[in-house]
């Protein structure tokens, strides 16, 4: 994905905050700890709350997939079958990762 339709994104995911799409771009990959009190924990909940996993898998840097569906951003997502469903991922996301390094 394009940076230009990251930053569109990400900002549609904050649409009730004063805050850029570039600064939020920059706290995704980890150029800058916090803006406008948005810290990349807080954006990963908005995250996966807003968009769908393959929409995820496009704005995410594969490297901080895991870290996005940690059981901490899991638990602070406000809907239970979104919480589910992330569980699910996380679940075959780590299993396929201790595969991997066998």
């Amino acid at each position: 994905m394009e940076i230009v339709e990251k930053k569109k994104y990400l900002k549609k995911a904050f649409w009730d905050r004063q805050i850029s799409g570039d600064d939020l771009l920059a706290i995704l990959e980890k150029r800058m700890e916090t803006s406008h009190d948005v810290t990349l924990p807080k954006l990963y909940v908005r995250l996966l709350e807003t968009f769908s996993w393959y929409k995820l898998l496009e704005l995410v840097p594969r490297t901080q997939l895991m870290e996005l569906v940690s059981s901490d951003n899991i638990q602070k997502i406000r809907f239970n079958t979104l919480k589910s469903r992330y569980q699910n991922v996380a679940r075959i996301l780590y299993s396929s990762t201790l595969s991997a390094s066998r």
